[in-house]
C-alpha cells in the first residue's frame, strides 16, 4: 500500500493548472515528488487532448473518470464533491492517505506535513474569509442550526477557529479547497452522500434566495457538517499557515502572518494564471522557484 496519494479534479478542456499543480509537486516535492498522482474528471465532459495525455503521461498522473449528474452539475463547485469521493474510492484499498487539492494550487516545497501523525483521520486548513461562517461569539443562526441538524452535529463537537485571514473566530468551517484524509474512513464518500440529500433541501432554498454566498459554499458546509460528526476532537489536525495559502489574498492578511518569500511556502492557492501572474508581484520569489514559475506563465 503506498503512504500517500496526491488528487485533483479538472475539466477536459483546460487541464492546464491541474498539469501545472503535478508539475509542481515533481520539481518541488522533495521526498514525495515521486508520489502517485490522479486527475478526476467528468465522464461526460468527453476526451482530453493528445497534448494534455502526453503531459500526464510524463508526469506519470492516472487519469479517473468520475459521474455526476446533470442536475447536480449545475450546482455550484459540486464536481469538487462527487470527485473527491471518487478518488477516496479509488485509493481506499491502495494508499493509507490522500491528499485532496483544488487545481489551482502550487507544491512549492517538500509537502512532508502532510503525514498525518498516528491517530489523526482528517488535516485541515480553515476557510479563508468569514463569509457565510458562524461567529463563535453569537448565537448558532438558522442556516447553520439546520446543518448541525440535518448532519447529526451535536454542540460538544464545537470548537472556535480563527479564520486565516483573522476577520474572525468562528464556529469550524474548513476549507474544502485542501485536505488531508484516510481513505479507508469515507470521509468524502459521506460528504458525496449528504451533500446530495442536502443541497436540494427546500430547508435551504430561503437562504439560497437570501444570498448566492450560501449556494455557492454550501459544499464547503456540508462537509464541515460532515466531519464534526464524524471525527473526534483528537483526529483533526490543523495544518500550518503555510500550506494552502491564498496568494489572491496575501493582502488582506495581517502582515506578521505573511511570508516575506513564496518559497517559504508549502503550498500556495491561486485564481486562474492572470490572477497568479499579477500575485506574484506582491511577493519575493527565489530561485529555482522563479525561473519555473516563469517558464509556464511566460
Amino acid at each position: 500500500m503506498e503512504s500517500i496519494t496526491f488528487a485533483t479534479v479538472s475539466t477536459p478542456g483546460d487541464p492546464s493548472r491541474a498539469i501545472m499543480l503535478f508539475e509542481s509537486l515533481r520539481a518541488f516535492g522533495g521526498g514525495l515528488a515521486k508520489a502517485p498522482c490522479i486527475m478526476l474528471i467528468p465522464e461526460a465532459a468527453g476526451p482530453l487532448s493528445d497534448e494534455s495525455i502526453e503531459r500526464l503521461n510524463a508526469l506519470s498522473v492516472r487519469v479517473i473518470p468520475f459521474d455526476i449528474d446533470e442536475e447536480a452539475s449545475r450546482f455550484p463547485l459540486t464536481s469538487l464533491v462527487f470527485a473527491s469521493a471518487e478518488a477516496e474510492e479509488q485509493e481506499r484499498a491502495k494508499s493509507e492517505i490522500l491528499v485532496w487539492m483544488v487545481e489551482d494550487t502550487l507544491v512549492v516545497n517538500s509537502p512532508t506535513v502532510f503525514r498525518l501523525p498516528e491517530g489523526a483521520s482528517y488535516a485541515y486548513r480553515p476557510v479563508h474569509h468569514t463569509k457565510i461562517g458562524s461567529v463563535y461569539d453569537r448565537l448558532l443562526n438558522g442556516f447553520w442550526s439546520l446543518i448541525y441538524q440535518h448532519c447529526g452535529v451535536t454542540e460538544d463537537r464545537v470548537f472556535p477557529m480563527e479564520t486565516c485571514t483573522r476577520d474572525n473566530i468562528l464556529r469550524p468551517y474548513f476549507n474544502a479547497g485542501m485536505l488531508v484524509v484516510r481513505p479507508g474512513r469515507r470521509l468524502l464518500a459521506t460528504w458525496r452522500d449528504y451533500f446530495k440529500q442536502l443541497y436540494r433541501h427546500p430547508d435551504f432554498e430561503p437562504f439560497y434566495r437570501k444570498d448566492a454566498l450560501y449556494k455557492i459554499f454550501m459544499h464547503q458546509v456540508v462537509l464541515t457538517g460532515v466531519v464534526l460528526n464524524m471525527v473526534e476532537r483528537h483526529e483533526l489536525c490543523e495544518l500550518p499557515e503555510t500550506v494552502n495559502y491564498p496568494l489572491h489574498l496575501h493582502d488582506e492578511y495581517p502582515p506578521e502572518h505573511r511570508p516575506e518569500v513564496l518559497n517559504e511556502l508549502v503550498t500556495c492557492r491561486y485564481e486562474g494564471i492572470k490572477d497568479l501572474r499579477n500575485a506574484l508581484n506582491g511577493i519575493t520569489v527565489r530561485e529555482p522557484l522563479k525561473s519555473w514559475l516563469n517558464e509556464r506563465l511566460k
